[in-house]
């Protein structure tokens, strides 16, 4: 058994719903119609001033609506967070500190390799130094 239409304008309605009618969602699935689902149909359509049925197919914001109304724990559940992300100021600071580690790494570097080698300036970008530089943060 297959909901009537209304014949002047050719659409299926909420009002020519019958207990035991099948109607398709869509997604093509047969759904039955029962006197809970024709009560939830009305809620939503008082509540949000949709309708419930599109182009003779029920709507998927009913089913949203209808899932809540089946469902009133998950309404009210806390939404789930990946994680919290550190602020931007906590990042800059951080940011801030390895550089400054870094640098007062570097520098104490360039501190011992001026008196190994007994030179005034360090050429930083050699490959002399960046061999020095490695083997020092070995040690170090």
């Amino acid at each position: 058994m297959t909901a009537k239409k209304v014949k002047e304008n050719n659409k299926l309605l909420l009002e020519n719903l019958n207990v035991g009618d099948k109607i398709l969602d869509l997604h093509a699935e047969e759904i039955e119609v029962t006197d809970d689902l024709i009560e939830q149909m009305r809620a939503f359509e008082m509540d949000t001033k949709r309708s419930a049925i599109w182009r003779d197919k029920v709507t998927g914001s009913f089913f949203y609506f209808k899932y809540f109304e089946d469902h009133p724990e998950e309404k009210n559940k806390p939404k789930k967070k990946a994680g919290k992300k550190p602020k931007a100021e906590d990042l800059d600071e951080e940011i801030e500190s390895e550089a400054e580690s870094e640098e007062d790494l570097m520098l104490d570097c360039i501190a011992d390799y001026k008196d190994e080698f007994g030179v005034k300036k360090v050429n930083t970008n050699t490959k002399k130094f960046k061999a020095y530089f490695e083997e020092w943060k070995k040690i170090e």
